[in-house]
């Protein structure tokens, strides 16, 4: 049986259940979360973050940024390719993004390059 460490990481990290990780040896279990580590190390996908949005369109919003293969996020972090911006975007968010190099989209930007690819000017 996997010890208490790798079953709560695999609890919290996979969807396997106390029954499924119980059967594991503790080698087993650490296998699995290493390659559960380096699937995610390997997504290559586009980041963007959404800020300044009411709950209900920023969830649209990732789900379409999901259904389009982007990386929703919550953080501007040095991987962070686009900032989308609503009308109550904190500026210290968009300051930070533009710091970083990262372009800055409003929302009608941003449902065109999800749905056509293209960036806009």
């Amino acid at each position: 049986m996997a010890s208490e460490k790798p079953t709560m990481i695999l609890l919290s990290k996979s969807d396997m259940s106390k029954d499924d990780i119980s059967v594991l040896s503790d080698a087993e279990a650490w296998k699995l979360i290493y390659s559960i580590r380096t699937i995610k190390a390997k997504d290559n996908r586009l980041q963007i973050c959404f800020t300044g949005f009411g709950t209900g369109k920023k969830q649209d919003l990732i789900s379409l940024a999901n259904s389009n293969n982007f990386k929703a996020v919550s953080s501007v972090t040095k991987k962070l390719d686009f900032l989308c911006g609503g009308d109550n975007a904190g500026p210290k968010k968009i300051e930070k993004a533009e710091s970083q190099g990262v372009q800055f989209l409003n929302e009608n930007q941003f449902i065109t390059l999800a749905e056509t690819g293209e960036l806009p000017n």
